[in-house]
């Protein structure tokens, strides 16, 4: 099966509250997949329904070729979980933390050597007085005891430093470039322009937009930025640039184009014909955060249908 997971039409309600409305999506083996969105969105119960955590009212959920509500036990071997809360006791150290989770699993005992020497634990120290960013490498490094095919991170840099937070990335891009499955949730806008190499938008419980990031900056409304500089700035070059409104930003001349491909062609006619020479350009396609914040606050461009 070339899909690591399969959701379709995945609806999850508690009592009169629809938390998450029909979302449906695929995701490739050795693909690193982000689920982003604001608080409230969904995120957690998508997440939780794909892990076997808590039960999907309706639609369909496969992992690993394992169907999600038949063969829970199975989803279950197959996967390694990071909640958003570590789910270690503080009280054992970091070695008896894995110790356990080996033994849940069946694993090997020599794989709690492999992880701590991977990752660098103190494995003697209580998990309980670790920093929060060595709490959260043990927490992945349980994930990992039994060699899982899919690794589910929901949140995964919540609460950490700027320099724990860099490291977790660090260690999740490099698990997925060794070919483990990675489906993490995230409303941190760096983790998303990093990690995945698909994004799926989510807010109030339905998927508003899927995509690889620059088909996602695509659907914000305006174009391709083009910072620019060039000696020297002339009257009439001005005036020939007025249809892509420049304006200036630490000395760089700063358009907007459609087609950046036509836009550097008219540039060097225009240089051939003006005689100015083209120090420096380069092109910036908006952010993802542009996209989340225009898809989730201000409405969907696409309508409402994934990419």
């Amino acid at each position: 099966m070339e899909e690591a997971i399969v959701a379709e039409n995945l609806v999850k309600r508690y009592g009169n509250v629809e938390a998450v409305r029909g979302i449906s999506f695929r995701v490739k083996r050795g693909e690193a997949y982000a689920l982003l969105g604001p608080n409230g969105a969904g995120k957690t119960t998508t997440v939780r329904m794909l892990t076997t955590l808590t039960s999907i009212t309706s639609g369909e959920a496969y992992v690993n070729g394992y169907n999600v509500k038949t063969e829970r036990l199975a989803v279950r071997r197959s996967i390694g979980l990071v909640p958003d809360i570590s789910n270690l006791y503080e009280e054992l150290t970091v070695r008896e933390n894995l110790l356990f989770m080996a033994k849940l699993y069946d694993a090997p005992r020599e794989r709690v050597a492999e992880l701590i020497r991977e990752f660098d634990l103190p494995a003697d120290t209580k998990f309980g007085k670790l920093s929060s960013g060595f709490k959260r490498r043990v927490t992945i490094a349980s994930a990992l005891i039994h060699e899982p095919e899919v690794l589910f991170l929901d949140e995964p840099t919540t609460a950490l430093d700027v320099n724990s937070a860099k490291a977790v990335r660090g260690l999740i891009r490099l698990l997925n470039k060794r070919g483990m499955t990675v489906f993490l949730t995230t409303h941190n806008m760096l983790e998303a322009e990093t990690i995945p190499q698909r994004i799926a938008i989510i807010r109030e419980g339905k998927i508003i937009a899927e995509g690889k990031r620059n088909e996602l900056k695509k659907l914000v409304g305006r174009g391709v930025i083009v910072r620019l500089s060039v000696e020297p700035i002339t009257s009439a070059l001005l005036k020939r640039l007025e249809p892509y409104k420049p304006t200036f930003e630490e000395g760089n001349l700063v358009l907007e184009v459609e087609n950046p491909d036509e836009f550097i062609e008219f540039l060097f006619s225009l240089k051939a014909e003006l005689g100015f020479r083209i120090e420096h350009i380069c092109t910036e396609l908006p952010s993802i955060e542009d996209v989340f914040v225009e898809l989730t606050e201000g409405g969907c461009p696409c309508g409402g249908c994934p990419l």
